[in-house]
């Protein structure tokens, strides 16, 4: 690679200007005549510079700009598209550079850029306009200090308009394009060190800000007066590694380290080392390492917690660095293991496609399994990994001597068992679980229709994502990361698990701001499209998104996420009013069909607050249906099915599914959401969620069932008629197993409306859901939850339900 590079570049040059003479700056008229890693994200007119020791590229080209989980930034030219010693092969790209400009918190848009040679620079100007006259230019100029592995950036902007300009924030931003990195920056305690440093497998970049850090209560400059001009000025660093950046930078901030040796004389396989200071949490290095090998790493004087992860072993110790030129090493073993034969099969010793996860009972730490490698994907990895999934027979998982907690599970609908195992030094024992099905969903099936893989922010691959739904008991998963179009279907067959599993691709629409984020399925996968065919979203209207949408896949539902998440929920950004859902401002659209009314295991605010929404559009006639969804982006923590629907659907079952009836009762609302409990309720004998009931003289007899694994506690049903909750029903019906709640309950209506169950447990999931409270409240905790979509009854014999409200969402 190195020789193509040096010849391909020395050709440009006309072989008539030495590297040594300085970086050359070259037009690029032909990107196939570039080594590959460049020629994948290099076009024609962009600017290549290069000394022979380093290369760096500026893209002078529009084109579309994505982060690392496909948020679209607004198309662009003029950043920094790579910058890698000489020789570099494995992810160049990067987006460093592009301007962000906000005036009230609201981003600006940019004009076209302008990108020119400068002298031994690039030079790039950007015009943005607003509202009430605001006119603004943008200046960065890139400066070129190979001879210190170094590029310089200074940006300014200057108002050119005839107004002052207040709560204006200018910044240059930095995405390396993947998501291993570490920075110390503390504005109290490390306000000098600010700056980023990220891991890529054959080198390694630094960024590093020199500029007073504003807020959002505090952006900057604020005020700028016409004619005034506000400069930033960055840099960039590369290296073969990261330790070579991280010197680099502080010779940037000023600071002196000392670089302190570390020995691991047992490293064997992938290992990651964490060093952070203990007070602020400031992480002042992180690496993923696959050999052994002495280093040292630089580091201010101070006190650090050393974090060092053996896979499974996880080791703690704190250290401290006194400004000593010749420090002592600080040594990391990993501890004893041994190893477990782990298997999960029923009561005639069959496989069971569970999971079996580890807790460590104090003193021992719970393991943490190998991830993969973030150095090679670039994408994120599972920070906690704690289960395994013994498909097919039994799986040998290495464990630090100690004792854990052991469980093994298989989603709500399966009986739990748990055993106190304490590993020893050098053994090998065995461990059996055995499960059974507890409750029969016969009739239904199980669907999470929200959940991520690394193709967007999930942390897992798409084979360990699958074997996770799968050892949940699901039977069917939507996939819908951000902005593309993720395809489960091959990894499916190839783990064949195609009679298990049902897979459907569909796609988070994910508005580049975060106006709006919204799910769509099921979608045609368009290998020949970008992100395999999801539709752009540079127009961030919601009917405008929602018509794109439907416009290439008509068949597709359209699902509103997390509407009352702070920072991306759909009826906070349009303000829909909360009380009765009375107003919203434009351009508020209810044209979807499905509304989350549970993201998450979580009864968490957000959650309640949109099934209020959801109560209060069904009182107005809307004809939006609610879902339960996980969410999940991990396993272990996040787990996937937690929540889900189940769908009223009796057919064939994995790679057989009729998508199409699924949805359509999706869509219908012949569903209940639920992170466990199982509710069947069916109105005067025949009514199910999502049916219309004739209730004669307002008369309605409702049969309710909740049903749930032994382990899962349910200990409140209610009824919602129009919305308002009635008073607990009494606990009828138990049998001290399975069947939590069997009564027949009659009732007298005055008017058209709608009825819902609710069901809630005051015993948490944890362990099955390793999702503790927070701050040790039960509010935070997930505890058993279900409800289930509306069934609707006709009092006045019209032959429908006439809404409670008849006003719609004024739009205004």
């Amino acid at each position: 690679m190195r020789k193509t590079a040096v010849f391909v570049l020395l050709v440009w040059a006309a072989a008539a200007v030495a590297f040594s003479a300085g970086p050359t700056i070259r037009i690029v008229k032909d990107p196939g005549g570039l080594p590959p890693a460049l020629a994948e994200i290099v076009r024609q007119g962009d600017f290549l510079i290069s000394d022979g020791t380093y290369i760096a590229v500026i893209a002078a080209s529009v084109r579309p700009a994505y982060s690392t989980i496909n948020y679209g930034n607004p198309a662009g030219s003029g950043y920094l598209l790579a910058f890698v010693p000489e020789g570099a092969s494995m992810r160049v790209a990067t987006q460093i550079g592009l301007p962000s400009v906000r005036i009230n918190g609201k981003n600006l848009p940019l004009g076209e850029a302008s990108v020119r040679q400068d002298g031994p620079g690039i030079v790039v100007r950007v015009p943005a306009e607003g509202e009430a006259g605001v006119e603004l230019e943008i200046q960065t100029r890139y400066g070129f200090a190979f001879g210190s592995s170094r590029i310089t950036i200074v940006s300014e902007i200057r108002n050119v308009g005839r107004s002052g300009v207040n709560d204006l924030s200018f910044s240059l931003g930095a995405n390396a394009q993947q998501n291993l990195g570490f920075s110390p920056f503390n504005a109290a305690a490390f306000p000098k060190l600010n700056f980023r440093v990220w891991q890529r497998p054959d080198h390694a970049l630094g960024w590093f800000d020199s500029n007073p850090a504003g807020t959002r209560d505090n952006p900057l400059p604020g005020r700028l007066r016409p004619g005034q001009v506000y400069r930033l000025s960055y840099s960039v660093v590369a290296g073969s590694d990261p330790i070579e950046v991280l010197d680099r930078l502080y010779v940037l901030a000023g600071t002196k380290p000392v670089f302190v040796p570390f020995e691991f004389p047992e490293l064997d396989g992938l290992t990651e080392i964490m060093i952070r200071e203990p007070a602020t949490g400031a992480v002042f290095y992180r690496a993923f390492l696959d050999r052994s090998a002495p280093f040292a790493i630089p580091l201010p004087p101070g006190a650090y917690a050393l974090r060092a992860c053996f896979f499974p072993a996880v080791v703690e110790s704190n250290f401290g660095v006194d400004g000593s030129p010749s420090p002592k090493p600080v040594a990391v073993a990993a501890p004893k293991f041994g190893r477990l034969m782990v298997s999960v099969v029923d009561r005639s010793k069959r496989p069971v496609l569970g999971k079996v996860s580890f807790l460590g009972i104090a003193p021992s730490p719970s393991p943490y399994f190998r991830p993969d490698n973030p150095v090679v994907t670039g994408r994120s990895w599972e920070g906690f990994k704690n289960s395994v999934y013994p498909f097919g027979g039994p799986v040998e998982v290495v464990l630090p001597a100690g004792t854990y907690l052991a469980t093994s599970s298989r989603g709500p609908e399966y009986t739990r068992e748990q055993r106190i195992v304490e590993v020893f030094e050098g053994e090998n024992s065995s461990l059996e679980f055995c499960l059974e099905k507890a409750v029969s969903t016969r009739g239904w099936v199980s669907v999470d229709p929200h959940m991520h893989t690394r193709n967007s922010d999930g942390n897992m691959s798409i084979a360990e994502r699958l074997r996770s739904v799968v050892a949940e008991g699901l039977d069917v998963v939507v996939a819908t990361d951000h902005n593309f179009i993720t395809d489960y279907r091959p990894d499916l067959e190839r783990l064949g698990l195609g009679k298990d599993l049902a897979v459907v691709p569909g796609n988070e629409v994910t508005a580049r701001t975060g106006s709006i984020h919204y799910n769509t399925y099921p979608v045609a996968v368009r290998d020949g499209e970008p992100k395999s065919g999801a539709i752009s979203v540079e127009d961030e209207t919601p009917e405008t998104l929602f018509g794109l949408s439907r416009s290439k896949d008509p068949a597709a539902l359209v699902q509103v996420n997390h509407p009352r998440s702070r920072g991306l929920g759909y009826f906070l950004t349009y303000d829909l009013e909360s009380e009765t859902a009375r107003s919203a401002e434009r351009p508020f659209s209810t044209d979807f069909d499905l509304l989350e009314a549970m993201n998450g295991a979580k009864r968490y605010e957000a959650n309640r607050l949109s099934t209020e929404d959801f109560f209060h559009l069904l009182n107005r006639g809307y004809p939006i249906r609610a879902v339960g969804v996980s969410d999940s982006h991990g396993i272990d923590g996040s787990e996937p099915g937690y929540a889900r629907t189940y769908v009223l659907y009796d057919g064939p079952k994995g790679s057989e599914l009729d998508q199409a009836a699924v949805i359509r009762a999706m869509k219908e609302g012949r569903s209940f959401l639920s992170n466990g409990p199982i509710v069947f309720v069916r109105a005067n004998g025949r009514g199910l969620p999502g049916d219309l009931v004739r209730a004669t003289k307002g008369r309605l007899e409702l049969d309710i069932r909740v049903l749930g694994a032994p382990w899962l506690d349910v200990s409140e049903v209610r009824l919602i008629v129009n919305g308002e909750r009635g008073e607990p029903l009494p606990m009828k019906g138990r049998d001290g197993r399975t069947i939590k709640f069997r009564d027949r309950v009659g009732l007298t209506l005055e008017r058209d409306g709608w009825i819902a169950v609710e069901v809630r447990g005051r015993d948490s999931l944890y362990p099955v859901v390793q999702q503790r409270s927070g701050d040790g409240t039960a509010e935070s905790a997930a505890f058993p939850y279900a409800l289930t979509n509306p069934i609707f009854f006709d009092v006045d014999g019209n032959g429908r339900s006439d809404p409670v409200w008849p006003e719609k969402v004024d739009v205004k």
